[in-house]
């Protein structure tokens, strides 16, 4: 067999290499064609409650304008990343339920989250020939949530500075929950190169590790004890039934089931737009 020359081999070379190139780059385009769209910005918009102590009967007239913004990264039809910034509110009270009324508690807080949430698609919810226009979708992660509970009838009372169970240091304002959320998405008609719209409407509840986040947790401290190491402010919203003529309850008297961890909730709609990058023809 005659021996390949350097230009020959050369050649060669340069035809492998050029087939190689293409092959990689038809392989890309294809992916690019298999699922495109990863990146979403977003908005919500709509209601957020909470149940723990202070949560009686009817939960309508304690719903509170809620929303927030959110980013996403799709990593493929089924999973997502939702980094999401939200603002609720919650509050609660005795006073229209016959039972507990005589207690006089009350609270209310605003709840600043960050929200790190993996997000499952029942269907496979894209941009792509074969992917569905809509989809009931799952998401769960962890949250970091600020708060800070006050009398619900004065927000300048702080109730976390006036140890109204008797702790010897206040509870942190700064506390995680798990977040549990169901909801149904649709996107409008997509068209080549461009992005879309995505409406949803979704429910979450968030699972929270305190039990503070209504101020109430265990049993009322000594009310004689409270005026002395924290002053007649501290002690009057710590027995707050003393503000209505009554005798105060006697040190370790229920205030608050130690069995019940605090949760709140939220229930909205979704707004986004997914980013499609520029979709390449294959080579021919």
């Amino acid at each position: 067999m005659a021996k390949l020359s350097a230009s020959s081999f050369k050649q060669q070379a340069k035809i492998v290499l050029a087939a190689g190139t293409t092959l990689v780059y038809c392989g890309y385009t294809h992916a690019q064609k298999y699922f495109s769209g990863r990146y979403e910005l977003g908005i919500t918009a709509g209601s957020s409650n909470y149940h723990g102590d202070l949560s009686h009967g009817n939960p309508l007239p304690f719903f509170h304008p809620s929303g927030g913004a959110f980013f996403k990264y799709n990593f493929n039809g089924y999973f997502g990343y939702r980094l999401q910034a939200s603002y609720l509110r919650a509050s609660g009270t005795d006073k229209d339920d016959p039972t507990y009324k005589v207690r006089n508690l009350s609270f209310a807080t605003d709840i600043y989250e960050m929200g790190n949430l993996f997000e499952f698609n029942f269907r496979s919810f894209g941009t792509n020939v074969n992917d569905k226009y809509w989809t009931p979708y799952f998401y769960t992660g962890l949250n970091l949530f600020l708060f800070e509970p006050t009398r619900m009838e004065n927000s300048d009372i702080k109730l976390r500075n006036l140890y109204t169970e008797g702790q010897k240091r206040r509870y942190s304002r700064l506390q995680p929950s798990v977040p549990i959320g169901f909801g149904i998405k649709t996107m409008l008609q997509p068209q080549k190169n461009r992005g879309v719209w995505i409406l949803g409407v979704e429910g979450c509840w968030r699972k929270t590790f305190t039990d503070y986040l209504d101020d109430v947790k265990g049993s009322y401290p000594d009310y004689a004890a409270m005026v002395d190491q924290h002053g007649l402010g501290s002690a009057e919203y710590s027995h707050p039934e003393t503000k209505n003529g009554l005798a105060p309850y006697a040190a370790g008297t229920m205030r608050g089931d130690t069995h019940l961890r605090d949760y709140y909730y939220y229930l909205g709609f979704t707004v986004s737009y997914r980013f499609t990058p520029l979709i390449c023809t294959r080579l021919h």
